[in-house]
């Protein structure tokens, strides 16, 4: 749950240019020139044009992650992710990758909560390979038990770097258990229960990879030195041929955890400083109480956003309470999401001093103590930050991903701009009073192994 993209996803721009309007201060976010069209097997298809650079990305994404598993076989989606690049009638193990590196690019792959994605950057006149190759593995995977047995390894190991030798991520890990409802979608970790990754078997992901992995229900997203015309030729030749397949809609649950508020402390020899860390529940784009999402983006870069947020002017600069402090929020999820706040106390700083600061900083907001020009503010660096993020492909495909995956849509990403442009302060604040309240909250402490008070 630790520092989410204030963006949550959503929008990219191209210019900074004066508004005309009531909105005169605030920065203006161009559309960015963006092409879509539907395969007769559904695949949806985004082309984002732009000569930057003599290079294109591909990213396959699928709308299918981690919550999408069910407790007991955790670990599958990102397994699997794993297991795609094991080979399929036309191309060995490993092949996939070697072919791409022998090219020129770079290919990897993500699993997330909601989605999966698959991305390769490489010239333009190598885009058909790349292509075909993605189309290939859509449809002729081969999941077999040799190749299954010592990747499994490899996806613990990966598993036990990153979460089991990490305390803060093993904390996180516990606070989302509680935040969402253990054995629920959003609690169960990407990675999946160590436990669970080593029962599962051939069957189990030849399973899933039928039930999601297919042209309807995947968005193909390419980036860079290329055209509509090239890209809508390229995947009607490779991605058309692909059967669709029935899909069973995704669900995720309506509320959070039980008996909240909870605190979860975790005490480690391995940590050198302790950390204090506040989650609520929070609406997403999707669920919840929707309307609050933009303007809940806003309260987070004005409350803990940057170096000049409240937070930080009130807990580093002013009162030397923390090493730093800052707020994150993520809306593009299918189900709810969470809003954080996470302080690193100065040495010597209590949990009741760092809790009474955040506090009085909370208050303020609650009571209405918010200003249009630090509303504004805060506006124009997420406008800013949208224009700056299209100078990388990768940013660029991920933020259309994240939204066309979970339900979003190009007239939203489109609107984004404005929508965030609309939020006033009394928005702040009733986002604020949705979502700070004590039974929608988890608590989380990381300590040395002597502890914190």
């Amino acid at each position: 749950m630790r520092r989410r993209a204030a963006l949550g996803g959503l929008l990219a721009a191209t210019l900074l240019t004066p508004r005309a309007s009531a909105l005169a201060s605030l920065l203006h976010v161009s559309r960015r020139p963006s092409d879509t069209f539907t395969l007769p097997n559904g695949l949806e298809v985004v082309v984002l044009p732009s000569s930057r650079a003599p290079i294109v990305t591909q990213l396959l994404v699928y709308r299918v992650g981690s919550a999408d598993e069910t407790y007991g076989r955790t670990g599958i989606a990102h397994f699997l992710e794993h297991m795609m690049f094991k080979g399929t009638g036309v191309l060995a193990a490993s092949e996939f990758s070697r072919t791409v590196a022998r090219n020129g690019g770079r290919d990897n792959a993500f699993t997330g909560f909601d989605m999966t994605g698959y991305h390769q950057t490489i010239a333009p006149d190598r885009l058909e390979l790349v292509m075909r190759m993605e189309a290939d593995r859509m449809v002729n995977l081969r999941i077999l038990e040799s190749e299954l047995r010592p990747e499994r390894e490899v996806v613990l190991e990966e598993r036990r770097m990153r979460v089991d030798n990490v305390p803060s991520a093993m904390l996180d890990e516990a606070a989302r258990e509680q935040l969402f409802g253990l054995h629920k979608p959003y609690a169960m970790p990407t990675a999946g229960y160590a436990d669970d990754v080593k029962r599962l078997g051939v069957g189990d992901l030849s399973a899933f990879y039928r039930r999601f992995y297919a042209p309807n229900n995947a968005v193909l997203i390419v980036a860079g030195d290329t055209t509509t015309e090239a890209v809508h030729k390229l995947a009607e030749k490779h991605y058309g041929p692909v059967p669709a397949r029935a899909i069973v809609p995704r669900k995720r649950p309506a509320e959070g955890g039980a008996g909240l508020p909870q605190r979860v402390t975790r005490a480690d020899v391995r940590v050198p400083e302790p950390r204090w860390s506040r989650d609520f529940l929070a609406p997403s784009y999707r669920a919840g109480e929707t309307r609050h999402a933009h303007a809940l983006q806003v309260l987070t870069r004005l409350f803990g956003g940057s170096e000049t947020s409240r937070l930080s002017r009130a807990l580093v600069a002013q009162d030397k309470i923390a090493l730093s402090a800052y707020s994150g929020y993520g809306p593009t999820a299918l189900g709810l999401t969470s809003f954080e706040i996470t302080v690193q106390p100065m040495r010597g700083r209590s949990v009741a001093e760092v809790e009474t600061a955040v506090g009085n900083q909370m208050k303020r907001v609650l009571d209405g103590d918010v200003t249009a020009q630090e509303v504004e503010r805060a506006q124009n660096q997420l406008l800013a930050s949208a224009i700056y993020s299209q100078d990388s492909l990768a940013s660029g495909t991920r933020l259309y991903a994240n939204a066309l995956s979970t339900g979003g849509s190009i007239a939203e990403l489109d609107d984004w701009p404005r929508a965030i442009a609309a939020v006033r302060p009394n928005d702040v604040v009733a986002a604020a009073r949705h979502i700070w309240r004590d039974e929608g909250a988890v608590t989380s402490l990381l300590t040395p192994a002597e502890g914190w008070k």
